[in-house]
């Protein structure tokens, strides 16, 4: 017969607290995984969004300020790199050059870089004004209508940062014609906020700013 010592069994309220955690990890677990998958879901109901062109769809799924701000960001930094003048600018008097230009970034980015241009963009639908002839046919959404598809833009797209996730476009166009789209968290949505144009594109907006520039002098 087994002799009481009179102390309490440690064993027993060590369980609870066990499986405690282990429920708790399995959640931050799941969590975690939900987190990752998260923009991948998102992008692939961008596509199929882009490729139905439905079109309030896909503009519903964009940060249109943030996207329009990249896109002047992009044009003054071409402008600078393709103009020799600009180029041995310090920091500061970049800035200022950024400043005077802005109100005709403002215009290009309108005129070109319009609502309906983008979600052509995005959708292979050339638009009929003249943002076609800047942007092209269109091909910064990578189709997704085959397992080999998916596992191709699965390759290219990844997390930037902890709220930032990028996709590149169509691995079957030039390097020089790619387009990079950024999508971004916020308010527990992941929005295209912006897209990296490619050079082509970009040095012909720049030549455009360069013209309307010359045009005022």
């Amino acid at each position: 017969m087994p002799i009481s010592t009179g102390e309490p069994e440690l064993s027993r309220p060590v369980r609870p607290r066990r499986r405690f955690g282990r429920i708790l990890a399995a959640v931050i677990l799941l969590a975690g995984l939900g987190y990752w998958i998260s923009p991948y879901v998102a992008v692939a109901r961008f596509a199929s969004a882009a490729h139905a062109g439905r079109t309030e769809a896909v503009l519903a799924r964009i940060d249109v300020d943030d996207l329009r701000a990249s896109f002047a960001r992009q044009i003054v930094r071409a402008f600078v790199a393709r103009n020799p003048q600009a180029r041995g600018l310090d920091p500061m008097s970049r800035q200022m050059v950024a400043s005077v230009i802005g109100g005709y970034v403002t215009a290009i980015v309108s005129d070109h870089l319009t609502l309906d241009a983008i979600a052509g963009l995005v959708t292979r639908q050339r638009v009929s004004t003249g943002a076609g002839d800047i942007l092209g046919t269109g091909s910064a959404f990578p189709r997704l209508e085959s397992w080999r598809d998916v596992w191709a833009a699965f390759g290219a797209a990844g997390f930037t940062g902890p709220t930032r996730f990028s996709l590149e476009s169509d691995m079957a166009a030039a390097p020089g014609e790619r387009f990079r789209l950024h999508f971004g968290l916020k308010e527990w949505s992941w929005l295209l906020r912006s897209v990296e144009l490619p050079e082509s594109v970009l040095n012909r907006l720049a030549d455009e700013l360069k013209t309307r520039i010359d045009r005022q002098n």
